[in-house]
């Protein structure tokens, strides 16, 4: 094995939202014996950097789902964005139909002044309709909003228009968070079929739209080349739709514990959940030798 990859929120980071120390010792041990680490995550450049960076570890990234590629030493080798007017038309509809919003770049996730009040009133409805989309406690659900409002690379973009003019800004996805199962449904129903973007599913409340051609496992594939490693030469570790791409491409797929029971209908194996240390558990049993189970 020469590479490892692995996804972020729900594979790599625990509950807590941190690479445990038994993950990071276990990506470290890997590196020492020569074997190249990365991460393929739904967050923006600079945001995934800073997780790894706390962690003490130093991955190539594959960042916004695809759209942007940087090595280990910060090089990008590939950035592919959202035509700009399809992500404004994007943006334009999630806001007139009241969802949360986020356009994002590599190093920034902006989002309008009011993001807060949308998100808190969108909860509340949900609430009051009985149509959550998980068990969700009104405490729980401002933690989350204070936390992904207070996450790194997060711009609060007035006004917002004004992002459109900078010509300078390529725009790697439009995300869009709603806690109404029905109103999440509607919107991945109208942005699955819309012509000229592609939307991918990274979490329960959370879908995303990015360029067509944009994947975790096109972008790995461009990784992999640039290396000069064989994709059979990869394990990859996955939780989510989003890392399916990635996962049926490589030599050894891995669904952590807590993963989509689609994910671990098309992977080798099946690890750990993410708060067990489920990457850790996988990466030391190649390291130790041991065969694993066909």
């Amino acid at each position: 094995m020469k590479l490892i990859v692995s996804d972020l929120d729900g594979t790599l980071l625990n509950s807590r939202r941190e690479v445990s120390k038994v993950n990071a010792a276990a990506l470290l041990a890997a590196q020492r014996r020569g074997i190249e680490i990365a991460v393929a995550t739904g967050r923006i450049y600079g945001n995934a950097l800073a997780v790894c960076r706390r962690a003490g570890l130093t991955p190539h990234i594959i960042s916004n789902n695809g759209a942007f590629v940087y090595t280990k030493d910060g090089r990008l080798i590939q950035a592919a964005g959202l035509d700009k007017k399809k992500a404004l038309q994007a943006v334009e509809w999630l806001q007139g139909n009241g969802y949360f919003y986020d356009v994002c770049t590599d190093r920034h996730m902006f989002i309008p002044p009011n993001a807060r009040e949308v998100l808190l009133q969108d909860f509340e409805s949900a609430a009051a309709a009985g149509t959550i989309e998980r068990e969700l406690t009104a405490e729980t659900a401002r933690q989350e909003i204070n936390r992904l409002l207070s996450a790194d690379g997060v711009v609060f973009a007035e006004p917002f228009e004004a992002i459109w003019r900078q010509q300078d800004l390529i725009f790697g996805n439009v995300s869009a968070i709603t806690f109404n199962r029905e109103k999440l449904q509607r919107g991945r129903d109208f942005f699955g079929k819309y012509e000229g973007m592609a939307m991918t599913i990274a979490g329960r409340e959370i879908f995303e739209m990015i360029a067509p051609a944009v994947s975790k496992g096109n972008a790995l594939e461009k990784l992999a080349a640039y290396l000069g490693i064989g994709l059979s030469e990869v394990m990859a570790f996955g939780d989510n739709y989003n890392d399916i791409s990635m996962l049926s491409r490589v030599g050894i797929s891995v669904a952590i514990g807590n993963a989509e029971e689609a994910v671990k209908k098309i992977c080798r194996y099946i690890a750990p959940a993410n708060d067990a240390d489920g990457v850790a558990h996988m990466i030391d049993t190649l390291l130790a030798g041991v065969k694993m189970p066909s």
